[in-house]
């Protein structure tokens, strides 16, 4: 009898909390419904897991290939971005909140498709939790790694992609894993220690290419902080030159949570050109003030709407 193994993994570039924390209570969930699988990634982890939720005693394992293995993707559904391990098998469910694919993937594994536009990839996981009558067994370090996922997703629900099931997913999961009030703040400043200590890596590890949006600068890089204004100014020229490295036409968006806005960097004229012409914001040295929180996610949306 062949053992099939189901393995939860996510996109090539990097792991975010979203993906990492999805991947792992995806995994976790269907062995306890009785089915033999593990979350497992070869994509390096960004600064949106800082180090207190790397050291819960529950994360990724390293991939084994076996004869017959099946991949569930989780906050990824466009096929160029796969980790390399998902062409060891098939796919067989993919469950991601970004826009773009949802028509190819219904027509090829039907209701296995879960893609919608929501706040977080985090979201959907727990409410499977909720459906199958599981939460009394959810661990509170799944919970922590979940509720993570959502904050960082839905930038402290202050994203437009935030839904109420976001923030109903958010308050079940702070009583499971027995979260303090101010876990949001004390989540986002680790996170900025954490992209402190390492920037350069930090930047390189999200960056994505935006080659479906060409109305987005091709190299859009993301990190979000607890306070950016400073961050911004110190940090821009550094920024310039990594990003130029990978391409002429770049922006960065440098999420700043406490502000409840989003600084845009760029000294790319066709960065500039398409990010002022999507959202009208005006660059002073090579810097731009939007109104808001923006999302990534949210402009790509933007852009091909």
């Amino acid at each position: 009898m062949i053992n099939i193994m189901k393995i939860v993994t996510a996109g090539s570039a990097y792991m975010d909390i979203d993906a990492y924390a999805g991947c792992i209570a995806e995994a976790e969930l269907l062995r306890l419904n009785g089915e033999d699988a593990y979350a497992a990634s070869s994509a390096p982890l960004n600064e949106s897991i800082p180090r207190s939720l790397r050291v819960l005693g529950i994360s990724l394992k390293e991939y084994q290939q076996g004869e017959s293995d099946e991949f569930i993707l989780v906050d990824v559904s466009k096929e160029d971005f796969f980790d390399p391990i998902v062409k060891n098998g098939t796919v067989v469910e993919v469950i991601d909140h970004h826009p773009g694919q949802e028509k190819y993937w219904q027509e090829k594994i039907g209701d296995k498709a879960d893609i919608e536009f929501i706040g977080a990839s985090c979201t959907q996981i727990f409410e499977r939790w909720q459906a199958g009558n599981r939460l009394q067994e959810m661990k509170p370090e799944i919970a922590r790694l979940l509720a993570a996922g959502i904050l960082d997703n839905t930038l402290n629900f202050n994203a437009d992609v935030t839904t109420q099931r976001d923030r109903n997913a958010y308050a079940t999961l702070k009583q499971v894993g027995h979260l303090p009030d101010d876990f949001a703040a004390q989540y986002f400043t680790e996170c900025q220690a954490s992209i402190e200590d390492n920037f350069e890596q930090a930047v390189s590890n999200d960056i994505k290419t935006m080659e479906e949006a060409p109305k987005l600068p091709h190299t859009f890089g993301q990190l979000t902080v607890w306070d950016a204004r400073a961050f911004a100014l110190d940090k821009k020229d550094l920024i310039a030159q990594i990003l130029n490295n990978r391409n002429s036409d770049w922006a960065l968006n440098l999420i700043s949570i406490s502000e409840g806005r989003s600084y845009l960097l760029s000294d790319s004229e066709s960065g500039q050109t398409k990010l002022k012409a999507l959202i009208g914001s005006d660059f002073n040295e090579g810097i731009a003030e939007a109104d808001r929180l923006w999302l990534r996610k949210e402009l790509l949306n933007l852009a091909l709407s």
